[in-house]
């Protein structure tokens, strides 16, 4: 327990120093890309989702590394220029840090399960986003114009600016961490959409930072299609990524979103970036919660039409389609066959061997069963120990030779199950219908087996015309 318990340690510790370099590394990355003035200020703040991951992973104990990573990222853009630069530093990193801290104690707060629903967007955009990242914006605002870094009238839009920036990392950075988190491999077709989407945005991008700066705008219906062809994971990475470069080239004067006034530029951009990520990620959700309902539908329609001992179709499902069978039957002047099969003396297997060795015995008969039958044959378990098969276009002749196939198994072979040789033998009553008979043939064949059984049982009846 000790070793365990100090493995866990070490591994806890290794994640944790591996995080803080991830958000050290994305910092100076964001510096370097999208920074305004002073230089450690930027467009989109990508650190501040890599805190609140890493809170999600290890709780309180991330702050100090986060604190620690942000202190060490800003200080070469802080240190110059401002009575006691350290301190100012330390108030940075302390408030990067309770970015992580706030957003991730909300998102457990409001939204434990994360993003599952379209409906989760709105709480989230506003309390693991805009709250958190508000409050913390509004310290690093009044720390910036206290330092002498900016003007205090300045103040005031360095506020939304921060704020908008946050808000973006923690967009772009915690739906790819979820998506990647629920959906760990990719279907085949998924990686080709991935791929030919990844392409198409990519030409988009650089059309957009050439000859034709509307071509940014066409990159969103491009998402928007892939959201309806791949899952989450895919669409958060390609989705933020293209957004992260739109961004990056803003900054750099170019795009359609740079206009003589800065701060216009900058709403114009975070604008798009923030509602176009919104919208993507709105409908991947909207999308993932249709197929799951969808494949949970089809579950529950399986657990509905058949009986979980023997995995065949029950009685009310066959319903209807006897009935398909049997129209099908009268425009075509076809003919059907239906048996009734009832296992002899089953009472006394769950007597002798128990319940549970009882229904072994029916799931290797309703094998059996299959596997005598024709690909288009339906079995069907019609309760407790009787069964029928559907024997589409098919004759008596042709069924009977089926059905004794099965009969002929059961009386050579016994079934092994849970270690026993369980000796059973079958009877059978057989109908057919090809218009000319009583259409009831469930009600003709179960006739027929009654028959079998007062005759001596293991035999097959055929029902009277």
């Amino acid at each position: 327990m000790l070793r365990q318990m100090w493995g866990q340690k070490n591994s806890d510790v290794a994640g944790l120093a591996v995080a803080g370099l991830v958000y050290f590394a994305l910092a100076r990355f964001g510096m370097a890309l999208f920074a305004l003035q002073p230089s450690n200020i930027t467009l989109i703040w990508l650190p501040s989702g890599i805190a609140l991951v890493m809170y999600l992973q290890w709780g309180y104990r991330s702050l100090p590394v986060v604190a620690l990573a942000s202190f060490t990222a800003n200080y070469p853009g802080l240190h110059d220029g401002a009575h006691a630069p350290l301190l100012h530093v330390a108030i940075n990193g302390l408030a990067d840090g309770s970015v992580g801290l706030i957003s991730g104690y909300l998102l457990r707060r409001f939204l434990p399960n994360g993003l599952t629903r379209t409906n989760d967007l709105l709480p989230f955009g506003f309390w693991v986003c805009i709250v958190p990242t508000a409050f913390t914006s509004l310290i690093l605002s009044f720390n910036l114009a206290q330092g002498g870094y900016i003007p205090w009238h300045k103040a005031g839009d360095f506020l939304l600016t921060l704020m908008l920036g946050d808000s973006l990392g923690i967009l772009l950075v915690y739906q790819i961490y979820q998506g990647w988190r629920d959906e760990m491999t990719l279907r085949w077709h998924e990686k080709y959409w991935l791929a030919g989407t990844s392409l198409g945005v990519l030409l988009l991008l650089l059309l957009g930072f050439t000859l034709l700066p509307g071509a940014i705008f066409f990159i969103l219906p491009l998402l928007l299609i892939l959201s309806f062809n791949a899952g989450l994971a895919g669409i958060a990475t390609i989705s933020s990524l293209a957004m992260v470069c739109i961004i990056a080239a803003t900054a750099h004067n170019v795009g359609p979103f740079v206009a003589a006034d800065v701060m216009e530029s900058n709403f114009r951009l975070m604008a798009f970036v923030f509602s176009s990520a919104l919208t993507i990620l709105g409908i991947a959700l909207q999308n993932r919660q249709l197929s799951e309902s969808e494949h949970s539908g089809r579950l529950w329609k399986t657990a509905a039409e058949h009986v979980p001992v023997a995995g065949r179709m029950n009685r009310r499902a066959f319903l209807p389609r006897l009935q398909n069978e049997q129209q099908r039957t009268l425009r075509n002047g076809s003919v059907y066959t239906f048996a009734m099969l009832d296992l002899d003396h089953f009472k006394l297997i769950n007597d002798t061997y128990g319940h549970h060795s009882g229904d072994g015995v029916l799931r290797l008969f309703a094998t059996i069963m299959q596997e005598s039958c024709r690909s288009i044959d339906m079995v069907v378990r019609m309760g407790g120990e009787e069964f029928g098969i559907l024997f589409p276009e098919c004759d008596e002749a042709a069924a009977l030779i089926a059905l004794e196939r099965i009969r002929r198994r059961l009386e050579d072979e016994p079934l092994m199950v849970e270690g026993n040789a369980i000796r059973i033998t079958v009877s059978v009553g057989v109908a057919a219908f090809s218009g000319g008979q009583d259409a009831d043939v469930i009600d003709r064949a179960d006739k027929a087996l009654y028959r079998a059984k007062d005759s001596g049982r293991n035999r097959i009846i055929i029902a009277a015309a």
